[in-house]
């Protein structure tokens, strides 16, 4: 990341830079596109609050267009946590953008795995064949969140290390 927390994304006008707490909103309206949005009104829930301090956004100039985070668990394992663009915005490349910012972020942390859960097939083969991810398990889910039809979720892991070194840094 630069000095401005922005990436240099000079081909195009939407910047991914770390979330500004006044974004939550605009972040929370883009996962509920997905039924992926925290449920801060449930006991149990899946996730229930998004960290500004571990998230990013897709910002096309003050409109917020994209949003990932991730939560840490300990010093070197930390959890992808809810990753989506608008839908007006999806096949431009936001989400493999995001994507990179946060396991960026993570490596300098000094986190040596990630673990992914998704229940959807696309993006289990997304995560698999462009960032080196391994299927590990899975998880059932704890209440409807995305897919209504899957009970659960599709365990990935990746050994952040492994990515950093194949990917021109």
């Amino acid at each position: 990341m630069t000095d401005t927390d922005e990436t240099d994304d000079t081909d195009t006008a939407v910047r991914i830079r770390k979330m500004r707490e006044e974004e939550v909103p605009a972040a929370m309206e883009i996962l509920d596109e997905y039924d992926m949005a925290p449920e801060t009104d449930r006991d149990g829930a899946e996730r229930s609050e998004i960290r500004v301090e571990n998230s990013f956004v897709a910002a096309d100039g003050d409109d917020i267009v994209g949003t990932a985070s991730y939560i840490v668990h300990s010093d070197t394992l930390a959890e992808t946590a809810s990753m989506a663009v608008s839908s007006e915005y999806r096949g431009e490349g936001l989400g493999y953008r995001l994507q990179t910012a946060r396991l960026e972020e993570m490596y300098s942390r000094g986190i040596e795995t990630v673990r992914t859960e998704t229940d959807r097939p696309e993006t289990i083969e997304w995560y698999i064949e462009h960032f080196g991810y391994e299927r590990v398990g899975t998880n059932p889910k704890k209440h409807d969140f995305s897919l209504p039809d899957v009970d659960e979720w599709t365990v990935l892991e990746l050994d952040l290390e492994a990515w950093a070194e194949r990917v021109d840094r």
